[in-house]
């Protein structure tokens, strides 16, 4: 497969010579392994154990610690850790026996739940944790520069901010490839798989084989769940319902389930990194815990192979691409800001928010998947902009060039926000 660097590769590298042990945690296929076959190129003295292999898994379950002990001067790589979790204790053993060597594992795994519980249990202070997701678009454009986004997020004050959307411009050529490029994860997602697989039904088919993999597979792993049917009517019904509030007993209802039910059903969504959610925005977290969340899928792609719905005219899976790219590049960046929506007690909402790097900004997001300025989609974000001094407005969408449409709000193509 190509090696495409991944925006985390340096921070994992920096990882293994600060921290005694490192945690890459992300979707099935998302690139983990691979990442590591980047790491394979430097000097550093690796020995990687797949622990998919059941060979392995049972000769490490009977001599974990003699293994590990021969190989304590190189770092232990252990693939798909979360299979067995009790090596985690013999982690921790190696490690504080020498709490002075840096990089001596590097643990990698597809379920959240689980690595993180027996790391909370195991290795509580001993571990950098990271999340790698599916490709991000500047990952697939294979760009060293920031994206405009991450400047937006790295600029000093609202006035940097909108000096850069004053100046910013992308050469027809660029635009081009990066429209190119976004129309492909709109329709398809971003799994490394698809640098190589180019024909639509493969692409179709390999989504639709990872969907039921995750059913048939992962998810068994993770809960015995008896009855498969409830849960897939549970996964379209939920997937029909993505960027809008999430009605717990709604959903309940419609599903003929319990609404404990569905909370665990979106649960083990979560672990397997199929879906994150999207929390409502309040100074008082109280309040902001109490609000209904939004719920969206970390891939496009997958969430059509879910709807079963490959067609290009969707508005809210538009909106899914949208901020899945922001969310894979704060993470990406390892950002302690939040990702929120906001939503008045009077309907006036915003599809995004985000925080500047140091917190002097704030900048509200839009999402529409035309392809033209249109005033009546910024009429929400500029009573946002008017009510909060430190902000500015955008609206993303796939137009051909950025334009400023009224005091601090821009409208900016997508292709040039993640490019």
């Amino acid at each position: 497969m190509k090696l495409v660097r991944r925006r985390l590769t340096p921070l994992i590298e920096h990882s293994l010579e600060t921290d005694r042990v490192t945690a890459l945690m992300g979707p099935r296929q998302s690139g983990k392994t691979t990442l590591v076959r980047h790491l394979l190129k430097t000097d550093r003295e690796l020995r990687y154990y797949n622990l998919k292999d059941p060979g392995i898994r049972q000769i490490l379950k009977r001599n974990a610690r003699k293994e590990f002990a021969l190989f304590r001067d190189t770092t232990i790589i252990l693939d798909e850790v979360q299979t067995v979790p009790q090596l985690l204790e013999y982690v921790q053993l190696q490690v504080d026996d020498a709490p002075g060597k840096r990089g001596q594992f590097l643990l990698l795994g597809s379920n959240h739940l689980l690595l993180n519980r027996h790391i909370k249990e195991s290795l509580a202070g001993r571990v950098a944790l990271f999340t790698l997701l599916p490709l991000a678009m500047t990952e697939i454009l294979e760009s060293e520069s920031p994206t405009l986004f991450e400047k937006l997020l790295a600029a000093e004050d609202p006035q940097a901010c909108m000096s850069l959307l004053d100046n910013v411009y992308v050469p027809l050529e660029q635009h081009r490839r990066n429209s190119l490029v976004l129309d492909e994860m709109n329709l398809y997602g971003g799994y490394p798989e698809f640098l190589f697989r180019k024909k639509t039904d493969d692409r179709k088919a390999w989504l639709n084989n990872y969907h039921q993999t995750y059913l048939e597979t992962d998810l068994r792993q993770l809960v015995d769940l008896r009855n498969t049917e409830s849960f897939e009517i549970f996964e379209k019904l939920f997937a029909t319902r993505t960027g809008n509030l999430m009605n717990i007993n709604e959903l309940a209802r419609d599903c003929g389930l319990s609404a404990d039910t569905i909370r665990r059903f979106i649960s083990y969504y979560k672990q397997l990194f199929v879906c994150w959610q999207l929390r409502p925005y309040s100074a008082n977290l109280g309040k902001r815990m109490m609000k209904m969340s939004k719920y969206y899928f970390y891939d496009s792609g997958l969430l059509r192979a879910v709807l079963g719905d490959f067609s290009n005219d969707t508005g809210n899976i538009f909106e899914n691409t949208v901020l899945a790219e922001m969310k894979k590049l704060l993470c990406a960046r390892r950002a302690v800001q939040e990702l929120n929506y906001c939503r008045t007690s009077t309907g006036v909402e915003a599809d995004a928010l985000v925080k500047s790097d140091n917190g002097r900004s704030s900048i509200f997001f839009e999402i529409k998947q035309s392809d033209h300025a249109d005033k009546k989609a910024i009429r929400h974000l500029k009573k946002y902009v008017a009510a909060n001094d430190d902000s500015i407005g955008i609206l993303i969408n796939n137009s051909a060039d950025i334009m400023k449409l009224e005091d601090r709000i821009w409208m900016v193509p997508a292709a040039w926000m993640f490019g």
